[in-house]
């Protein structure tokens, strides 16, 4: 009897701490590793060119492209640091022309355009980020995005159509006035969920694309401030001032712009405008002449998805954009564009798109439709 009773104690002891070791067991472990998070994006289309302006082009353009591949590299080091590298596959585009004579008498201008494609590093940063009861802030430094042209394609989920105009500033007024991403560094500070958000960056001011550089004395840098504010939820109000010196060893010499916009999005409707006043001044040490240029640029964008309404998802976009010059010129192009699209799969859409692009200078104006996609992977 002694025996059982002692053989019943021994059991229920041996019970409780196997018991016990299985509880504590999950605490025993070492806490995972972070795991580094790889995703991809791709852009692709096929163009078709209607009609151009240009009076030496003697055929229209039918090619299929790759516009962009982006692979995505993110781990978190902890609750607050995080790191993110991207590298960006896109085309590199030359132009040439040749001369030809026909018939003995007449001579023609041929022009060619050579692709090819090249690999750039578009993000490397770091990046800590906390957020408390009533405020939250972000830093990032290193290759980053900058303010604008990130929030535009945010908000408009427009970026795998085309890029927003102040990215494509050259395409209507001539000459660029940002850069997508660029080395730097920048703080977003928010408050009262996102009721206002200030963003404040330094760059180098000359976008991914250019590698720092070792040079004599320093060349300038380009200063960003940018203020948001969202009175009702998915809707924002935002104001954007840009400078950059170009050559800070020469006075007058900068690139700037300022300007304000609105954008609604949510899961159905994506629409919103913004207008930039951006100013290019120029002056050489030999010459007391200050070059000053003055532009206006408009863009605005409507992209909505249609599953709410009849149940597919079918996507209906709309663009409508235009720079002016302010010269003595006055030169101004307007671009407006629309296209109809379906989300094929989970990840997978695309859009057959329209768009006509029109410089008051010209008589005809160029004419383009495309099937644009957009893979993630």
């Amino acid at each position: 009897m002694k025996f059982l009773k002692s053989l019943v104690f021994v059991t229920a002891i041996a019970m409780a701490a196997a018991s016990f070791a299985q509880e504590a067991k999950p605490e025993e472990k070492a806490p995972e590793k972070p795991k580094l998070k790889i995703s991809g994006l791709g852009y692709l289309e096929w163009s078709k060119e209607l009609k151009h302006s240009s009076t030496t082009q003697t055929e229209n353009n039918n090619t299929f492209s790759i516009k962009r591949v982006y692979l995505d590299f993110q781990k978190k080091l902890d609750d607050m640091w995080s790191v993110r590298a991207t590298t960006d596959v896109g085309q590199v585009e030359s132009k040439s022309s040749k001369k030809y004579t026909e018939t003995g008498t007449t001579t023609s201008t041929v022009e060619s355009k050579t692709n090819s494609y090249s690999l750039f590093l578009k993000y490397a940063y770091v990046e800590a980020k906390q957020k408390f009861d009533f405020a939250s802030y972000k830093f990032q430094f290193g290759l980053i995005g900058t303010p604008l042209i990130g929030f535009v394609d945010k908000q408009s989920d427009y970026r795998w159509l085309e890029q927003n105009y102040a990215d494509q500033a050259k395409t209507v007024i001539g000459t660029s006035i940002d850069h997508s991403a660029d080395l730097g560094v920048s703080m977003e500070i928010s408050l009262f969920q996102k009721l206002l958000t200030l963003t404040g960056s330094i760059t180098n001011g000359e976008g991914y694309k250019v590698a720092d550089e070792v040079k004599l004395g320093d060349d300038g840098k380009a200063y960003y401030g940018m203020a948001t504010v969202m009175p009702i939820d998915n809707a924002y109000l935002f104001g954007i001032y840009r400078y950059q010196d170009t050559n800070d060893m020469i006075s007058k010499n900068y690139n700037k712009y300022m300007g304000a916009g609105i954008a609604y999005s949510d899961e159905l409707f994506k629409l919103g405008a913004m207008y930039l006043i951006p100013e290019t001044s120029s002056k050489t040490t030999s010459s007391p002449t200050v070059t000053e240029n003055k532009y206006k640029l408009f863009d605005s964008w409507v992209n909505v998805r249609l599953d709410t309404i009849i149940s597919m998802p079918v996507i209906v976009v709309g663009r409508y954009a235009f720079g002016e010059n302010e010269d003595a010129t006055k030169s101004k192009i307007t671009v407006w564009a629309t296209g109809l699209g379906y989300q094929i799969a989970d990840g997978l859409r695309a859009t057959v798109y329209y768009q006509n692009s029109k410089a008051e200078s010209k008589d005809d104006p160029d004419v383009n439709v495309f099937v644009k996609t957009e893979v993630k992977f």
